[in-house]
């Protein structure tokens, strides 16, 4: 018996229950795509189908070149990106990370004294939460920068009031203490999310080191979108 798969408004088959294993194994069939047999118009999910069938730990690579079919009348390939070139699947449903090449984004932070990192990381943040709608990266990064902005206001007007010192204000103390922390709470949220996302959604074994995180989070971060994009560049002709 053959299935079809269905994800968004694309449907692709017919497969084998054993092409669905294999798919499934390699990432490129998620068990929550729907799927339904020939013959029949119910659409279940996919991990209904496949139920304790095991799912084989490496799928076989199949010959170089092929591609899968479309009930929409068009081929689509996209390889695995763990390195297993000819691999052909349907298209992500992901959008791809942000493309502004690392040493680009180092550069021009340097050139902004690091404002650019902030605005960047806010790019990074949405492109999280497209991936991991429970991500809250964005809003404590949101609510960090608040805390920064208080912070040199209030700074301003100590400054205004003819009082020295004003660096050393409570409020000015408190609101950079809590925003330096609610940026590392971001950054660390976004860490979980973007290595749930290349470790399930679309896994590639991605790894992200604390410490890296913690020093340089949106440019590392960045780094790591950019060796994603050329990758999938390189296997897939994705555009990044």
């Amino acid at each position: 018996m053959n299935y079809f798969i269905k994800r968004e408004l694309n449907e692709y088959g017919p497969y084998s229950l054993a092409d669905l294993q294999k798919y499934v194994a390699s990432g490129n069939i998620l068990l929550t795509d729907l799927c339904r047999s020939e013959g029949l118009t119910d659409w279940v999910p996919v991990s209904q189908v496949i139920g304790n069938i095991p799912v084989p730990a490496a799928a076989p690579q199949p010959a170089p070149g092929t591609v899968y079919g479309s009930t929409t009348g068009a081929g689509v390939s996209a390889g695995a990106y763990g390195g297993q070139a000819g691999y052909s699947a349907p298209i992500s449903q992901y959008p791809p990370p942000p493309s502004l090449h690392w040493g680009i984004l180092v550069l021009i932070g340097v050139l902004t004294c690091g404002l650019f990192g902030w605005v960047w990381a806010f790019v990074e943040a949405a492109w999280v939460k497209k991936v991991d709608p429970e991500s809250k990266a964005l809003l404590y990064y949101g609510i960090s920068v608040g805390l920064l902005v208080l912070m040199f206001g209030a700074g301003f007007a100590e400054g205004l009031a003819g009082r020295p010192g004003a660096a050393y204000s409570p409020i000015f103390l408190i609101c950079r203490l809590a925003g330096g922390i609610m940026w590392l709470v971001a950054a660390f949220s976004m860490r979980t999310s973007i290595e749930d996302h290349f470790n399930s959604k679309e896994p590639i074994g991605l790894s992200l080191n604390g410490v890296m995180t913690f020093f340089f989070s949106v440019y590392y971060f960045q780094y790591h979108f950019t060796r994603v994009n050329e990758m999938k560049q390189r296997q897939t002709g994705y555009p990044g």
